[in-house]
């Protein structure tokens, strides 16, 4: 592993060397979550103005829309909405946004793949959207998704249905 640093978003990165040597799509990546336990004087002062964290943040209901957001020093630069069934096994992603200044730097992959990690083993699917818009067609092609995703027709059970106020 090689670490350095990311200039314009003032992060600290790491590379790995063998997935570099393959040419692997994710090479590269931000340590997310910093916590500074046992770091002294300006070390800990560095870690704590430059924070990445990921947030879960839980529904209201019970198979009800989720969020789970990336910020930076305390701002939110993106997010994916996602509503995940335990019982039967489903998650359906409902909305992915990444901030303007932010964009075509694998934020909105990396929101994807936090979705994918909280349902593994889960039969995915998209909401409705407007996947003829140019960026959108952009964006998912330049995805390497880990699982199969039903793209534009969700596939609902009953608790989402429920959580979403339609009948059963």
């Amino acid at each position: 592993m090689n670490t350095g640093h990311h200039h314009a978003l003032r992060l600290s990165t790491c590379t790995c060397l063998l997935c570099s040597r393959f040419r692997m799509p994710r090479q590269s990546w931000f340590e997310v979550e910093h916590k500074p336990l046992d770091v002294p004087g300006k070390t800990a002062a560095m870690y704590a103005s430059f924070p990445v964290r990921l947030v879960a943040r839980r529904p209201p209901v019970r198979g009800g829309v989720g969020r789970i957001e990336l910020s930076i020093r305390d701002v939110v630069v993106g997010y994916v909405a996602v509503q995940l069934c335990g019982v039967d096994l489903r998650g359906v992603l409902v909305h992915v946004a990444v901030a303007d200044g932010f964009r075509r730097r694998g934020i909105g992959g990396l929101m994807l793949d936090a979705a994918f990690a909280r349902g593994v083993g889960y039969a995915w699917s998209t909401a409705p959207g407007r996947f003829d818009d140019v960026e959108v067609k952009a964006f998912r092609a330049s995805l390497d998704l880990p699982v199969p995703v039903q793209v534009g027709e969700p596939f609902y059970c009953s608790h989402m249905r429920e959580a979403l106020g339609e009948g059963i």
